[in-house]
């Protein structure tokens, strides 16, 4: 299994960047996206369950959500 981690914060395209990802993935894959001190306005509704959201009200760092996400990932990560 692949881990793809994003660390958001008020990304314009973030729901454009994870559709592409998992259009083009190949084979097993999960994308953990963390949501760094915001939600999208519109709410993101993927319905894809390879996709997991971790949502902190205030800003913890790019470094830290990373790190966040890392320690959720279940496969290795790119």
């Amino acid at each position: 299994m692949l881990s793809v981690l994003i660390a958001a914060r008020q990304e314009k395209y973030l729901e454009q960047t994870i559709r592409n990802v998992l259009e083009n993935a190949e084979g097993e894959i999960e994308i953990i996206v963390v949501l760094d001190g915001y939600l999208p306005d519109p709410v993101i509704n993927i319905g894809d369950d390879r996709v997991i959201f971790i949502h902190y009200e205030k800003s913890i760092g790019q470094r830290a959500a990373i790190n966040e996400a890392a320690r959720r990932a279940n496969g290795e990560l790119s």
